[in-house]
């Protein structure tokens, strides 16, 4: 289906909800209020000086991207759910990627190199985190988001922080649980020349 077959921004919102709910591992979808919107905003930016238990400094970058777009929806998750490729959680220092998620087929990679410290799929360069100074700076990307048929333009997700998770759960009555999940697809409609 292409976009500009949606006579209404309602419309491409509506068909966009029923493709997310859809996908395996998706429960629900909901279009965040403005009221929301300024929340999460205020979470992200208090957020910044918040990570790792305040030994680092956080760029979420994904939630930066999505809010920048027309349309923004939260969408709960279960285990079933795959996330996109890694790296979505990047640890940076001095510049200098230190520290990166990585597949769990990956794992095997570093898990016997001296260079590298392995935490489940967390994969930390030991070399590099020797020489840096300064705080280290947790990155999570934007991620693209496929839509399959559904023609828009910069359809992106992003992981909320802890804050903005808990805030959504809170809000929709959504369980807090290790094996649910949450993220913020944001995207715009195409613009069609007649």
């Amino acid at each position: 289906m292409s976009v500009c077959d949606c006579s209404t921004q309602d419309e491409l919102v509506k068909t966009v909800k029923e493709y997310m709910l859809q996908v395996k591992g998706v429960e629900e979808v909901f279009v965040l209020t403005e009221t929301d919107k300024k929340a999460i905003e205020q979470l992200e930016e208090e957020a910044k000086g918040n990570v790792l238990m305040g030994m680092g400094e956080g760029d979420n970058q994904g939630i930066a991207e999505v809010f920048k777009r027309e349309h923004i929806l939260c969408v709960t998750t279960n285990k079933e759910y795959v996330w996109p490729e890694p790296p979505n959680v990047i640890m940076t220092q001095g510049g200098e990627i230190i520290g990166f998620d990585c597949a769990e087929s990956d794992v095997c990679n570093y898990e016997n190199n001296p260079d590298y410290l392995v935490m489940g799929t967390f994969i930390m360069n030991k070399a590099k985190t020797a020489g840096n100074t300064g705080k280290p700076i947790v990155v999570l990307p934007p991620k693209p988001c496929d839509l399959g048929e559904i023609e828009v333009e910069e359809a992106v997700l992003g992981s909320p922080s802890t804050p903005s998770d808990d805030y959504i759960r809170e809000v929709y009555k959504f369980e807090k649980s290790n094996e649910k999940g949450t993220f913020f697809l944001g995207f715009n409609k195409i613009k069609c020349i007649d």
